[in-house]
């Protein structure tokens, strides 16, 4: 090999000519060197010997290696690939151009051995380039040697540039590269190799023709790979993983994935993981300039720069770097996609937003957004649900193709999507949308089930004021007015719309769809106008059937009265209404009369319905009880409720009877009671005295030729041998029905005083004068007119004797005076008005009235101190009166009337005069 391969020689003597032609030509190249130095060129020295690398190692068409370390004061940066050229020695030692050639439009070189050579002027004051072809050495004390030598006028050292003259140089590079650089620096490496090493994992990103660089122990490689497919074939996609292995700092991550994609003579990047960007970039063409970016991706371009390699070249659109960010972008999940997104506020310089608007150009008129469902949207056909939940876009995704995917869907991602042009999809516009949505109601409660978590104010709530809901009877209301719910119906009722169970949701709840019991259901006003506008020629419509659905959700719901006019089919196929119907096999049936007016169900409705629902509908099995909460009048239908409700002081707060009772056959009534007795609704009726039941059948239920009121219950001793017991198993369960020591009308009072009457009936005193008090009081409280009772034929006298004549003790003396026959109590106690109430019930004289009486001796006055006097009222319980008192040692009245005229001996008398006569009191003697 020559001495001097590329003739250096020649290029340091031209160059030496050219400064002593032209004394500014020397000042002129070392003020550019060292412009470059200071400006251009600061902190890019591994940058530019990287680039260098890679175009020789793209030259040589091989992965190129950089290695670099430090051998003393020496750094020492070796590299794999083409060697030192002819040309690449005239652009060193050129200063202003490059050894670049562009006619070659695929030649993809950054500008080898060009003006990006001078960073090694940044640290050295010597450096060497030694090739397998040749080596050279650059050194400023030889420049400045060669320039005195040469006659040129010089100051110091440093006004020589250190790479305009050049040298060979026998050196050869390091084993296994194929080009070193070496420089002799002037200040510690140490610092200038951590600045290395940050900046090899991106250079190996930024130069694909460089596939390893080493510093020092550290080594940095790139590995790439086909990337996921692009759908444009004008773009490429590439995956390349970084890792760096040996002691590296610990601000270096080990291995970091960047995807990449390709277009035109742009690539976008972002790292494959889902890692955050950094939080501040720049534009890289490729190798990093000082255009500030904020994209989230990271752009390396070939767009023209200055000189410097720090700017952008005047005729450099920045703009055209856009293309391939929509094609990177759709191959990131669609999470991040958003993320992606640069914002034009937060540009950072001119550059910067131009490049953001035309990024947002493409982006706007691009497919990438990812959607619920199906291919990717362009934003202004897009819409967003804010919120929406994976499992309410795999609803909704089947529907709405311009559904934004859920993972975009958020409140924060609302303003930037909006600014590409993305529609919010407010709930009252989803409601809107889902009208005419025709799909099952189990489909529609898996929608309320997604969309429930996306309504928590009362501002939600009215927004799916329009929302569509599926009705049990097939039919979808159009928002929650007047809509229903329950727990327990299951069933469509076509008066009352109500939500289809299937659809059921807590949702429609807070929307406000009201809840539902049976008993509402079965009592509401439309229910009640379908009953009474039925046509009963008319064939049967099913409505029955619906209403015993719902009567069978509750056995426990009351059912209103007027539910008993529903139609249904008898076992003839003509509509009656219920209570017009008996249960098939009723036991009522057996106690009516021949030509009762009651049709029996068809078997097939028992069998649909069910014999308990029906019978709560008003169907007869046994007696029917008719109900109302609030009767203002005597119009329930009942037999005699007019002569019953005249018995009433004031209208009753609720009416409970059982009706039918005329139609029970008079033979059958022993049967009948049985049934009323034993059935667990009717029973307290018959023990309610005043009530219609037991005042009906008190009148006219007969039972042996008698009716049920001319019995007693054989508990009610006080009747005994007044009124005979009712002979029934059940009769002390009918009180209410039976007679009664107190008397509820005037023919009650007839019967006891004719039965008092009845010289057959052994009656005690005792009893005779009970009833006596009874229907006294019977007559005071008004219960009974003394002018409707019968005057019986004879009455019970205090010997326990009917007669035909006597008379109502009105005073107590009488009875001293009077045979027991003769006499008849009012009461326990003597009154003149019970005495004169009675004897008009019994067309009887007074005593004092029908007899006169007279005293046989005057006796002796004594005042009412006197110890007789005062005795006497206090054996009689009463206090002692004021007055006169006459004591006699036997007290002889003579009594005259009726046929009567005889003297008693009695123990006190009070006169007609108003005088009491006492009996002296007789000393008894003592044993």
């Amino acid at each position: 090999m020559s001495d001097d391969p590329f003739d250096t020689a020649v290029l340091r003597s031209s160059t030496l000519d050219a400064w002593a032609a032209s004394p500014t030509r020397l000042a002129e190249d070392a003020a550019a060197e060292s412009d470059l130095v200071t400006v251009g060129y600061r902190d890019r020295l591994l940058t530019e010997l990287a680039a260098n690398a890679a175009d020789a190692a793209s030259a040589a068409g091989i992965a190129g290696r950089l290695a670099v370390w430090v051998d003393g004061a020496e750094l020492h940066v070796a590299n794999t690939g083409a060697p030192l050229t002819d040309a690449g020695v005239r652009s060193l030692a050129a200063l202003r151009v490059s050894a670049k050639t562009s006619g070659d439009p695929g030649d993809r070189q950054i500008g080898r051995f060009g003006v990006g050579f001078t960073a090694t002027a940044t640290v050295a004051d010597r450096v060497e380039i030694r090739s397998r072809s040749g080596s050279v050495v650059f050194d400023r004390s030889a420049t400045l040697e060669a320039a005195r030598a040469a006659g040129i006028t010089l100051g110091a050292a440093s006004d020589v540039p250190v790479l305009r003259l050049v040298w060979p140089t026998d050196r050869e590079p390091a084993p296994g590269f194929d080009t070193e650089v070496v420089l002799h620096l002037r200040e510690d490496p140490g610092p200038l190799l951590e600045a290395m090493l940050a900046q090899a994992p991106d250079l190996v990103v930024e130069l694909t023709a460089l596939q390893r660089i080493t510093v020092g122990e550290v080594e940095v490689s790139a590995e790439r790979s086909a990337g996921p497919d692009v759908d444009d074939d004008a773009a490429q996609s590439v995956l390349t993983t970084v890792s760096v292995v040996g002691p590296a700092s610990t601000d270096l991550p080990s291995t970091r994935r960047w995807l990449e994609v390709a277009r035109g003579g742009t690539r976008w990047l972002v790292d494959a993981d889902g890692e955050p960007g950094p939080a501040g970039d720049v534009l890289r063409a490729p190798t990093p300039t000082d255009i500030e970016l904020s994209l989230p991706c990271r752009c390396i371009t070939d767009l023209a720069l200055t000189p410097d390699r720090r700017h952008l070249h005047p005729r450099a659109e920045i703009g055209d770097a856009a293309a391939g960010y929509v094609d990177l972008i759709r191959l990131v999940e669609p999470s991040r996609r958003v993320r992606l997104v640069p914002e034009l506020h937060l540009a950072r310089n001119p550059d910067d937003a131009r490049l953001i608007e035309a990024v947002r150009r493409e982006l706007r008129d691009a497919t990438w957004l990812p959607a619920a469902a199906g291919a990717d949207l362009m934003p202004p056909r897009a819409v967003m649900l804010v919120g929406l939940t994976d499992r309410l876009a795999e609803i909704l995704g089947e529907l709405f193709g311009d559904l934004v995917h859920p993972d975009l869907s958020l409140t924060q991602h609302l303003p930037a999507l909006g600014r590409l042009g993305v529609s919010e999809l407010g709930l009252a516009e989803l409601a809107e949308r889902l009208i005419g949505v025709d799909r099952e109601p189990s489909w529609w409660h898996d929608l309320y089930d997604a969309l429930a978590p996306l309504v928590s104010t009362g501002r939600e709530v009215e927004e799916l004021g329009a929302l569509p809901i599926p009705r049990s009877d097939g039919r979808t209301a159009i928002g929650v007015r007047g809509l229903f719910v329950s727990d327990r119906i299951s069933t469509p009722m076509r008066w009352i719309p109500t939500v289809h169970p299937e659809a059921r949701h807590e949702l429609l709840t807070r929307l406000g769809v009201a809840d539902l019991t049976v008993a509402e259901a079965v009592g509401d006003p439309a229910l009640r106008s379908l009953v009474e506008d039925v046509d009963f020629e008319a064939a049967d419509d099913g409505l029955a059937d619906e209403v015993c659905a719902v009567l069978a959700a509750d056995p426990e719901a009351p059912v209103p009265s007027w539910l008993s006019a529903l139609a249904l089919l008898d076992a003839d196929g003509e509509l009656r209404p219920a209570d017009e119907l008996l249960l098939p096999g009723s036991p009522l049936l057996e106690v009516l009369v021949d030509d009762h007016p009651f049709g029996v169900v068809d078997a097939e409705v028992v069998a649909e319905c069910g014999a308990e629902h029906l019978r709560r509908i008003g169907v007869g099995w046994g007696f029917v009880v008719v109900d109302d909460d609030l009767p203002v009048a005597p119009d329930h239908d009942l037999p005699d409720e007019e002569d019953w409700w005249e018995t009433l002081a004031d209208a009753p707060e609720k009416l409970s009877a059982v009706r039918d009772l005329d139609l029970v056959d008079d033979r059958s009534w022993p049967a009948a009671l049985s049934m009323l007795a034993t059935d667990d609704r009717i029973r307290p009726l018959l023990a309610d005295r005043a009530g219609y039941t037991a005042w009906w059948l008190r009148r006219h239920a007969e039972v042996d030729g008698l009716l049920l009121g001319e019995y007693r219950a054989p508990s009610d001793d006080v009747l005994e041998g007044v009124i005979d017991p009712l002979d029934h198993p059940h009769a002390d369960e009918l009180g209410g029905a039976l007679a009664r020591l107190e008397p509820d009308s005037a023919d009650d009072t007839t019967l006891l005083l004719t039965r008092l009457g009845d010289r057959e009936r052994a009656i005690s005193p005792g009893a005779a004068v009970s009833i006596h008090a009874a229907v006294v009081a019977a007559c005071r409280r008004g219960a009974v007119d003394p002018h409707d009772v019968e005057v019986p034929e004879r009455v019970r006298t205090l010997s326990g004797r009917a007669h035909d004549r006597a008379v109502v003790v009105d005073r107590p003396w009488f009875l001293q005076a009077l045979a027991d026959d003769e006499c008849v109590l009012a009461g326990p106690t003597v009154t003149i008005a019970d005495a004169d109430l009675l004897g008009t019930l019994l067309d009887l004289p007074l005593a004092s009235e029908e007899y006169s009486t007279t005293v046989s001796a005057p006796g002796e006055a004594v005042g009412w101190a006197h110890p007789d006097v005062v005795r006497f009222g206090a054996v009689r319980g009463a206090e002692v009166p004021r007055g006169e008192a006459r004591l006699h040692v036997e007290l002889w009245i003579t009594l005259r009337g009726n046929d009567i005229d005889r003297e008693v001996r009695v123990d006190w008398w009070v006169d007609a005069a108003g005088v009491t006569h006492l009996e002296r009191r007789r000393r008894r003697s003592r044993r």
